[in-house]
């Protein structure tokens, strides 16, 4: 019999009335207009598969209804929310990019959506959501965007194109979207159909991070790996090399032909696991300029000191708007509409109608969930049942759902800031800068110790910067913080001593000279003298005349 359990503070348990058979297991929080939840969920471990491609932990923050259902023995999130927050929360660009280029892309988002919604709207009821939130659908992180490093401005794009979306003969269009093309965009994936509004054209987007990319592999690792994909038996590899679409491995004791495709595909999937320090996955905790080993299918190889050196362009499917390119078409004046149709080709953009709420799957496959709510809300269950109010919540997953109340997220931030100012000084009001350093893009700001007004917040790149700060008015000694937000990650550094001392007071004039006097008093009988003596000298002479 299906159940759902309470472990309340006493370890009591609290079993309330079974369900209807065709309503599963679910803890509901419905909450406030302004309220913020905090999500931490762990995945089973994945059997006879490496710590590299284990799926790391959720880390996440939502608006609106979120539902935890059980299904199976693990739990999935389902997070109800409007429509307009849905977009918020979508991280597919960086919202530091110039204005006209997230237009763009929330016009295309937007228009995706709709696209879904309405397509699968049939199967909706039986599949509990709408749309997924990983890249299979569009990549939807939640609330942590918009409170992140300049959220304001992906608010702001989404906002102010609210309503319009791409249509083609009075529909909205299936709006697809990537990274970076291989020069030219594609009219369609692979086996599909093109559509009219998909056309090939430039991708403009050459001077992007990943329109050009070199990868080296080391053949004596691409043996490994190729061979644990149960691709090459023949000992060493001495030499590659591609002709079309095929890649030609040879060895001294025998050699093989792969697809391009099949080719990446091995490398992408067993280079990370087997020689994590050396080449990059997908979420790879290993800082690298490549976001996987091999990012396209479009790349020349060749054989040089040991190793297979792949030269390559593109990183995505190919298909609809190359991202970078709409971001280098905005910086060179383009307006969003000009962008749109650049990509889209004859889609119009036209006014329609949005849907009040969307039915989003934030997460499943997950054994536990901890939650953290900041505003108001109230949790029930499928039933109706009303829980015990709490901040923080614990739920497992398995044959029923367990419910602890009072734990909460407890991850370490991913977010790392560094600084190395200890102490600074100078006189009040004096205008200073601290040098940091964020991982990540982040709000910054400086944090007095015992202030009661909040400090004003600046969004910074990851890297190294610098923050204004202005000393307080009234000499003494402070404590102050640099502090860095990234809509997920509150943290800050080491405490810096501000000694704020009063101006030195202006030097006193210096005390007359008593030799001063004395000078004019020459100067002035000096002056009289002389000038009585051209008195009688003047008078000497008419007397002669």
């Amino acid at each position: 019999m299906r159940k759902l359990v309470m472990i309340v503070a006493a370890c009591a348990v609290l079993a309330p009335s079974p369900a209807p058979a065709s309503s599963p297991e679910r803890l509901v929080l419905e909450p406030g207009p302004s309220t913020i939840i905090t999500v931490e969920g762990y995945y089973p471990t994945v059997p006879d598969v490496c710590s590299a491609k284990q799926p790391k932990p959720l880390r996440a923050k939502y608006r609106g209804r979120l539902e935890l259902v059980r299904k199976g023995n693990r739990i999935r999130i389902i997070n109800r929310l409007s429509f307009s927050h849905y977009l918020r929360g979508l991280a597919e660009v960086p919202a530091s990019w110039p204005e006209a280029a997230l237009r763009a892309q929330a016009i295309a988002a937007r228009s995706y959506a709709l696209h879904a919604v309405r397509r699968g709207a049939a199967g909706a009821a039986a599949r509990d959501y709408d749309i997924c939130a990983t890249d299979q659908c569009q990549v939807y992180r939640g609330a942590a965007i918009e409170l992140g490093a300049f959220g304001e401005r992906w608010v702001d794009a989404v906002e102010s194109t609210r309503g319009r979306v791409l249509t083609y003969g009075g529909s909205v269009i299936q709006a697809f979207y990537f990274s970076t093309s291989d020069g030219w965009t594609r009219r369609s994936f692979p086996g599909g159909t093109p559509q009219p509004w998909l056309p090939s054209v430039e991708g403009e987007d050459a001077d992007a991070p990943l329109a050009t990319w070199t990868a080296s592999i080391l053949l004596d690792d691409l043996a490994g790996i190729l061979r644990a994909r149960d691709l090459w038996q023949f000992g060493s590899i001495a030499r590659v090399t591609r002709s079309g679409d095929k890649v030609r491995i040879l060895g001294p004791q025998g050699s093989r032909s792969l697809s391009a495709a099949g080719f990446r595909a091995a490398i992408n999937a067993e280079a990370p696991c087997l020689f994590p320090d050396r080449y990059p996955g997908i979420g790879s905790a290993r800082k690298t300029k490549l976001p996987q080993t091999v990012p396209s299918t479009v790349f020349t190889a060749r054989t040089s000191g040991g190793s297979v050196i792949l030269r390559g362009r593109g990183w995505g499917h190919g298909v609809g708007m190359s991202q970078w390119g709409a971001r280098s078409l905005a910086d060179r004046g383009a307006t969003e509409t000009a962008i749109l149709k650049h990509f889209y080709g004859p889609a119009r953009v036209a006014k329609g109608s949005e849907p009040k709420v969307i039915r989003v799957l934030a997460a499943e496959d997950l054994r536990r969930v901890r939650l953290s709510v900041d505003g108001p809300f109230r949790v029930t269950t499928e039933t109706g049942s009303e829980l015990a109010a709490s901040t923080q919540f614990e739920i497992v997953g398995g044959d029923a759902l367990t419910i602890r109340r009072g734990t909460g997220p407890s991850l370490a931030p991913v977010l790392e800031l560094r600084t190395q100012t200890e102490s600074l000084s100078g006189e009040p009001g004096a205008q200073t800068s601290i040098p940091f350093e964020i991982s990540r893009p982040a709000r910054i700001r400086i944090v007095l110790a015992g202030a009661t007004t909040d400090a004003p917040q600046t969004s910074f790149e990851a890297g190294s910067a610098e923050v204004l700060l202005t000393l307080p008015d009234k000499p003494g000694t402070y404590q102050a913080y640099v502090e860095a937000d990234d809509g997920l990650d509150r943290v800050r550094s080491p405490s810096i001593t501000l000694v704020v001392a009063a101006p030195a007071p202006p030097a006193p004039p210096p005390p007359p000279s008593r030799a001063l006097p004395i000078l004019t008093a020459v100067l002035l009988a000096f002056t009289v003298g002389a000038g009585a003596a051209f008195v009688r000298r003047r008078a000497r002479a008419r007397r002669i005349a």
